[in-house]
């Protein structure tokens, strides 16, 4: 169980803080820590154009990762105009 615990810990990001707690205070304090990230993950990623409910799981399930990561990735490129002669070609038959 303190196995478990401790990846759930590192998972969170909440490990970092040296937090020395019994088995299941550490993993109460990690679970609601990332409770409480995964919302704020998913607003973050609608305002940058992703997808809210796969980030709110990610953000569940790597806390402040996640978040990190959510914050670091910019905005899905919108595809450009199409350039003459660019693949699919028109067709003139008919």
């Amino acid at each position: 169980m303190q196995t478990f615990a401790t990846i759930v810990a590192y998972a969170s990001g909440f490990a970092l803080m040296r937090y020395h707690e019994s088995t299941a205070n550490l993993l109460a304090t990690s679970l609601a820590v990332d409770a409480s990230l995964a919302p704020l993950t998913a607003i973050v990623a609608m305002r940058r154009g992703r997808a809210i409910r796969i980030w709110a799981v990610i953000g569940f399930l790597f806390g402040l990762w996640a978040f990190i990561a959510v914050l670091l990735i910019g905005r899905p490129k919108a595809p450009g105009p199409r350039q003459p002669g660019e693949f699919p070609p028109t067709s003139d038959a008919a």
